[in-house]
């Protein structure tokens, strides 16, 4: 491969002009439309019963901030099953 030597404005030249031709054809743009796309999965949606259960849960926390998070679990999915009867 053959060694090219150029000034730095030379150079800066020809990036610009690279650049230029990207932006023009849109490049850019599709480029960052495909890394929104590629960075966030699709969310599953909540079930009824996992909603009911968060503001069961929240409740009891209010009411019982002391208490170990493993006896408001329970309360709240008796809790929770009771609501959706």
């Amino acid at each position: 491969m053959p060694t090219v030597t150029m000034t730095i404005e030379e150079y800066e030249a020809l990036m610009t002009l690279v650049r230029s031709e990207r932006e023009s054809e849109g490049a850019s743009l599709a480029d960052r439309k495909m890394m929104n796309n590629q960075d966030k999965p699709k969310r599953r949606k909540r079930s009824k019963y996992n909603r009911e259960l968060s503001k069961q849960l929240k409740m009891l926390k209010k009411k019982h901030p002391r208490t170990k998070i493993t006896a408001l679990m329970k309360r709240a999915h008796r809790a929770t099953k009771k609501a959706l009867k």
